[in-house]
């Protein structure tokens, strides 16, 4: 019995859900009209910072979700019902079948109260029962909603706000275009000794370059981009290992210095000359070595393959045992194991090269990472010395960072003094002190050493006859200073 009631009652539900949509966006429309005429009058008191945009928005928003609302929201059977036996003046005989089909009474007077309803809602028409006018706040809506559109176009009510990164630091560009002029260099050798390692690296690399260009980018991020730049070029690094290898070679070179056919190879691989030292290894032909320096070089090479092997050095061991082997006499094995020598010399050569490289990169990333931290503008004044750490140390002008000036106690009162100096009466006194008279006798001393051997000399080197030498001796004897008497005259002085 219920459906059909339901059923009949149905269009006028959705048409009273209509009207109240409609009524809700008149009024969300009203509000949210009076919302944007109130924003746009704190944007021209610059009471607030709004954009036109968000003003468009509030006004499209607002009337859109009150109508939604409206549309979604609950309307009862009984609402239907109540508008169709108002319009009918039915005496609430819907009202009352709908109280009979929730609560049934007696199943004759419930069918009857049922079907004289459905009698009547069969001539029921909607459009007659629920309306559709227009609803009675619209024209003040209406004004509301031109006024906002008004203050919203006029030129000069606010800025337009752009949310768009802002462009990326003169200095931060600068360090880019740098690391890539050297990238540049890096890639031309990895293409021409087909390293994929370095060109993997390089790419990344690059890649951070190109993250360093983008918009946005503040100090902060530009150093750890760089830093994590520096941590991929220290990683390839540390997979060269050309510190270790480069000892190892030195010693290398060191041993084979004891046979004189191998000694312009031992030398320059000792010196770090790699690539001339793959030169004389590969100008070698079936060296002659003597028997005792086949047997020091045999013992020097074995030594070091294993020092060689435990450090992790595999191909440069077994090429370094090759030559151990071949020291014996067999030359054609000795010819071959200096050539291979010789390619692990090369391929060590380029290593070091493209090391030294990443070196120097490394130690650019170092010098760009200072350029974008460092202080080299001032950017304000600040009457008070700072006594806080900050990374903004030296951003600004310093201003009376001494306080205010101490009141001098002197009245700063000068006199002129008239004459000549040197005129009129004066004294003097001249004093002489212990210190000053031994150092008088310590050079008198040695004016008397000086010249006594001077005499000395003449008297050895002279045909002076015996009396004048010892005239000459008595002479010196009795200008000798007397150092047992010094004391004696010092106390006698201090008296």
């Amino acid at each position: 019995m219920a459906r059909p009631v339901r059923d009949q009652l149905a269009p006028v539900r959705w048409r009273q859900r209509l009207v109240f949509a409609a009524w809700s966006a008149t009024w969300g429309l009203a509000a949210g009209s009076v919302l944007a005429v109130a924003l746009e009058f704190a944007r021209m008191l610059n009471w607030l910072t709004v954009s036109t945009t968000a003003i468009w928005g509030v006004l499209a928003a607002v009337p859109v979700l009150a109508g939604f609302a409206g549309l979604i929201s609950r309307h009862s059977w009984q609402s239907a019902a109540i508008a169709v036996d108002s319009h009918y003046r039915l005496k609430d005989r819907v009202l009352t079948a709908l109280a009979f089909i929730r609560k049934p009474g007696p199943a004759n007077w419930s069918e009857l109260q049922v079907a004289d309803a459905l009698e009547h809602l069969a001539k029921v028409e909607p459009v007659r029962v629920v309306p559709i006018r227009v609803p009675r706040a619209l024209p003040f809506a209406g004004l509301c909603l031109v006024l906002a559109i008004v203050l919203n176009i006029l030129p000069g009510t606010g800025t337009e706000i752009s949310a768009s990164p802002s462009d990326p630091l003169a200095v931060v560009l600068e360090q880019a275009d740098e690391l890539a002029e050297d990238l540049k260099e890096m890639q031309e050798l990895a293409k021409k000794d087909q390293n994929k390692e370095l060109e993997q690296l390089i790419e990344e690399l690059q890649e951070k370059v190109e993250e360093l260009r983008q918009p946005g980018v503040d100090e902060r991020e530009a150093l750890a981009k760089l830093s994590e730049m520096e941590a991929a070029i220290k990683a390839q690094q540390a997979q060269y290992n050309v510190a270790a290898v480069d000892a190892q070679l030195q010693a290398l070179g060191n041993a084979m210095q004891v046979a004189e056919a191998l000694q312009s190879a031992g030398k320059a691989m000792a010196e770090s000359k790699l690539d001339k030292a793959a030169e004389e290894l590969e100008k070698l032909d079936e060296p002659k070595l003597e028997r005792k320096e086949a047997k020091a070089l045999e013992e020097q090479l074995r030594k070091l393959a294993k020092e060689m092997q435990e450090n992790g050095l595999a191909s440069l061991s077994e090429c370094t045992s090759q030559m151990c082997e071949s020291c014996k006499g067999d030359g054609k094995k000795f010819k071959a194991a200096a050539k291979s020598m010789a390619g692990q010399c090369r391929a060590e050569a380029r290593k070091k090269k493209i090391n030294d490289l990443l070196c120097s990169e490394c130690n650019k990333l170092a010098e760009c990472k200072c350029n974008c931290q460092k202080n080299s503008l001032a950017k304000g004044k600040n009457p008070q010395k700072s006594t806080t750490p900050s990374s903004t140390f030296g951003m600004k002008i310093s201003g009376n960072t001494q306080g205010e000036k101490t009141d001098l106690l002197a009245e700063r009162k000068f006199e002129q003094l008239t004459g000549q100096e040197g005129d009129g009466d004066s004294e003097s006194e001249t004093e002489h002190s212990v210190e000053g008279r031994q150092e008088a006798g310590r050079s008198y001393r040695d004016v008397y050493q000086k010249y006594r051997k001077m005499s000395e000399s003449v008297l050895d080197s002279e045909p002076i006859p015996l009396g004048h030498r010892q005239t000459i001796r008595r002479y010196f004897e009795l200008i000798r200073p007397q150092q047992a008497d010094e004391p004696a005259k010092a106390e006698s002085d201090s008296k």
